[in-house]
């Protein structure tokens, strides 16, 4: 059972094995250090690895921690979970409270806090046609509303997962919910999860209930089910599915073919690699972090500051506004294939161009952009900000006039994430083009 873990997938196996090659190494460093070979840089490098490991040991075990002392309560660790949040559950966990910690999960799954995890189910394409029931969903739980809450968000959840699973829902008997190198798609996580909320409910029950048990809530069997709990169990649920649905989009349904051994020579060139890669990000961490602790949020008054219409040309290079103008000017221009380019891509896999310019043509060749304007500009961060876009649209001999705010965050080829301010990258936008398709 042990080689069954969350701690035993492949990603972090494969730090686990560069750290150990790197200890490997830092022995005959020792050993030359004693005969006087001594590299300054070398030795700062390895007196880094004690940390490294302790970091390793931390992140790699606790999902598994936390599965353990919550998976039956109908909590599973999954990616997109606050890692904090988690180290302080499971330490409330051990030392007994864990009544205090389901407390603080429920909290946390019913407020305010959660609402970046639900703007990021705007990065899969299945989630986010469902947005508008999410952010509904969202405003019951808020104002305790959890009568309309927990049924709504259920059924999202299945409808969500009968399209990336073609034709079976979450709660179908022979769904596979797992997948390779992932925490929320592992054999302790969804999957038990499923099993607890799909269990069978044959009588009418007024009682109140802990968990948002499927067939008796949507069958009317469960009559308890409007409460905090429940709520918060169903948000939790929804964000681990959308991260197995991300592993599944990213090819993990099926492990790789084992990667080919390398020769001691190969090794040492691979964690050579590995430490300049780790001092370099190192610098690089340290620089973001003193931009990130400098940066603050510009106020921009449209008209003044920017123009509320132009060329691209006429704004800044590099900022969120010159972007959104661009995606005005080629949608004008029917370039689907460079708006397809402005989308932010969540996964690190490489989309054909051909394919995703042409479901970009699907929703907007019949849908022309009469005219456009700038009336909102927000930095939320230092590397995503909001613009909102006035647009006069006709479609089918209609004329809509409609606003909508595109979210940009800001990076470079590399997938690294930039700061605004910083030259060189591009603002790619959250998809949110299914607000166009539905006009009406």
């Amino acid at each position: 059972m042990d080689g069954n873990k969350i701690e035993n997938n492949q990603s972090y196996q494969k730090l686990n094995n560069d750290l150990k090659g790197a200890e490997s190494l830092h022995k005959v460093v020792k050993i030359f250090s004693f005969f006087g070979l001594k590299n300054k840089k070398l030795n700062d490098a390895f007196g880094e690895l004690s940390d490294m490991r302790e970091k390793l040991e931390l992140i790699s075990k606790s999902p598994d921690k936390f599965n353990n002392h919550f998976s039956k309560r109908g909590w599973i660790a999954h990616e997109s979970m606050n890692f904090d949040f988690m180290l302080t559950s499971i330490e409330l966990a051990e030392k007994n409270q864990i009544e205090i910690a389901e407390l603080e999960l429920i909290d946390y799954y019913t407020s305010e806090k959660m609402k970046w995890l639900i703007q990021s189910l705007r990065g899969t394409s299945e989630f986010n046609i469902r947005y508008n029931f999410f952010l509904l969903a969202y405003d019951d739980t808020i104002a305790g509303r959890y009568h309309s809450a927990v049924p709504l968000l259920l059924m999202m959840i299945d409808g969500a997962v009968n399209d990336i699973d073609k034709s079976k829902g979450f709660f179908a008997e022979n769904t596979n919910l797992t997948a390779w190198d992932s925490i929320a798609a592992h054999s302790s996580g969804l999957t038990v999860l499923k099993e607890i909320l799909n269990e069978g409910r044959q009588k009418t029950n007024n009682e109140e209930i802990d968990f948002p048990y499927r067939n008796g809530i949507l069958h009317g069997r469960d009559l308890g089910f409007a409460n905090k709990t429940v709520t918060a169990k169903c948000w939790s649920a929804l964000f681990a599915i959308k991260d197995w649905a991300v592993a599944v989009k990213q090819g993990k349904k099926i492990p790789p073919k084992p990667e080919p051994k390398v020769t001691l020579s190969e090794s040492l060139s691979q964690l050579k690699k590995t430490i300049i890669d780790y001092n370099e990000g190192q610098k690089r961490n340290k620089l973001v972090h003193k931009k990130v602790e400098e940066w603050k949020p510009r106020e921009l008054i449209i008209g003044k500051d920017i123009l509320s219409k132009g060329s691209s040309y006429e704004y800044e290079e590099f900022t969120p506004e010159q972007e959104a103008i661009r995606f005005a000017e080629y949608w004008t221009k029917n370039n689907f294939g460079k708006i397809a380019n402005q989308i932010h891509n969540f996964s690190k896999q490489k989309k054909d161009p051909n394919s995703e310019a042409g479901k970009v043509r699907k929703i907007l060749v019949d849908r022309k952009l009469i005219d456009y304007s700038i009336e909102k500009v927000v930095d939320c961060s230092p590397a995503i900000s909001e613009i909102t876009i006035k647009c006069k649209i006709e479609s089918k001999e209609k004329i809509y006039e409609k606003s909508f705010t595109l979210r940009f965050i800001y990076g470079n080829e590399n997938g690294e994430i930039l700061i605004i301010g910083d030259k060189d990258g591009q603002w790619k936008f959250l998809d949110f083009l299914t607000q166009i398709e539905y006009l009406d």
